[in-house]
């Protein structure tokens, strides 16, 4: 991992965020600390009712520290004011005049809120300027970069609830160059772009240039983070992929397939989808209440649409294989497994001594099961098809999705649901292998796999 020089001149960059009520500065700060807890959200105007301080670290090294303020609730009124007070006072310099607004803040009680937006912004390196495009472009907001201006600190225009709203956006920019504020940056806190987030810091490292590079290290630690975040979850599909590909039960073939043990597997199926669902919320700092989806439903850390429900196959574009057992035993299926080929008792007893001892013992269990008139009970094809394509579609959904997001999480329905080339090669290679249900190998041919299946998970969906 990154570690950052100490530089005992360099003290976290001060970032103060700024901008209307409600135009998501609590929101950027949320997504940028992965934390949902994060101050206040609310519809109200004014939630934001003090300046808050958060840290953003690399390592053990603070980096940015972030205040977050108030809105301007009447900056038009306030524009006036000072400049009704420049005519009588000589400033030097325009951070006089709010030095002087700040220090008679007993004269101006309407004013409460945006004082401590001004003390706030004098005592930071950087302003973060924060704009909802889904407003119209009205005179307040102009009177807002004027007085922030006189702050004598660098200005980014930040602009939020980007997504479906261009038109918009083209507007916004126009008008931020009106005040020479070409440097601006598209930061969606509620969908989601890692790619956003170090243009950000890029945009700081622009900005102040002597930081250069401490925020290069930052950019650089932020991205081992995600690039581990998005691994493990991606790492922990596999393992549930494993688990449940390696299962297998072994049952009488001479009275039928009880329900019973049909039910035994589908209850496994189900508790190792539920402990993976747990898993990745907890990777991308998500908790079970910011879930209810679309069709594909989550309630209390389970999946409400059953993985062996005809509907969950058929939203994913799959049906009940030609191998799957009828009725009670949906998404069950036979195996009999020797080297990955379905053989008969007496052919694979054969085929075993003919491949040497080594084979013999690695399938002795399948043999002495088969020579009982025994089989394997597992999960089907289609099941385990079924559990990749919607872990990677969540995996996808989670990834996009920010801290300051209030609507719960949508799985959209027009998602890829096409599966890997190599996919069904993958899944008979992992029935092979029952050993590998539960311990994690150093086999070369377990690596080997996880790693194609991991590399499928995370190059946006473009499997090979």
């Amino acid at each position: 991992m990154t570690k950052i020089k100490h530089q005992p001149d360099y003290p976290a960059i001060n970032v103060a965020v700024v901008g209307h009520t409600n135009a998501g500065k609590t929101s950027l700060i949320r997504t940028l600390l992965r934390d949902d807890q994060f101050g206040n959200i609310n519809d109200s105007a004014g939630t934001t009712r003090a300046v808050e301080k958060s840290v953003i670290f690399a390592g053990d090294d603070a980096i940015l520290n972030l205040y977050d303020t108030p809105g301007f609730e009447d900056s038009s009124a306030l524009l006036q004011t000072l400049d009704e007070m420049s005519a009588t006072f000589a400033a030097r310099l325009p951070a006089d005049l709010l030095h002087t607004f700040i220090s008679r803040a007993q004269e101006f009680p309407d004013f409460e809120q945006e004082i401590k937006v001004l003390r706030q912004s004098l005592n930071s390196d950087v302003l973060l300027y924060l704009i909802d495009v889904r407003e119209p472009l009205l005179g307040k907001y102009s009177d807002e970069v004027e007085i922030l201006s006189k702050a004598g600190k660098p200005i980014l225009p930040v602009f939020n609830f980007i997504a479906g709203n261009q038109p918009a956006l083209t507007r916004w920019r126009e008008q931020m160059a009106r005040f020479n504020l070409h440097s601006a940056l598209e930061f969606d806190t509620v969908a989601f772009d890692f790619e956003a987030e170090k243009r950000l810091y890029q945009k700081l490292q622009s900005l102040l240039e002597r930081r250069y590079d401490t925020l290069q290290t930052l950019i650089t630690y932020r991205q081992e983070i995600w690039n581990t975040l998005v691994h493990a979850a991606a790492q922990r599909i596999f393992q549930l992929l494993t688990e449940v590909a390696c299962y297998r039960r072994e049952v009488s073939d001479k009275h039928g397939i009880s329900d019973a043990d049909v039910t035994s597997m589908q209850r496994f199926v189900r508790k190792a989808e539920q402990s993976a669902l747990r898993d990745l919320l907890t990777i991308f700092a998500f908790t079970q209440k910011d879930i209810d989806m679309q069709q594909l439903a989550v309630s209390d850390g389970e999946w409400e649409l059953d993985i062996f429900s005809p509907r969950a196959l058929k939203d994913f574009g799959l049906n009940a294989g030609a191998t799957a057992l009828k009725g009670a035993a949906t998404g069950a299926g036979i195996d009999l497994m020797v080297g990955g080929i379905s053989l008969g008792a007496a052919a694979m007893i054969g085929a075993a001594l003919g491949a040497g001892w080594a084979t013999l013992r690695r399938y002795q269990r399948e043999l002495l099961a088969a020579w009982h008139g025994h089989k394997w009970l597992c999960a089907d094809d289609d099941t385990i098809s079924l559990l990749y394509l919607r872990q990677r579609k969540l995996l996808h959904a989670l990834t996009q999705r920010g801290h300051a997001a209030q609507n719960n999480i949508q799985l959209s329905d027009n998602a890829d649901h096409a599966l890997p080339e190599r996919w069904h090669k993958i899944v008979a290679t992992l029935r092979q292998h029952p050993e590998w249900q539960f311990n994690s190998t150093s086999s070369i041919a377990y690596q080997q796999l996880q790693a194609e299946v991991i590399n499928w998970l995370t190059c946006d969906g473009k499997d090979s």
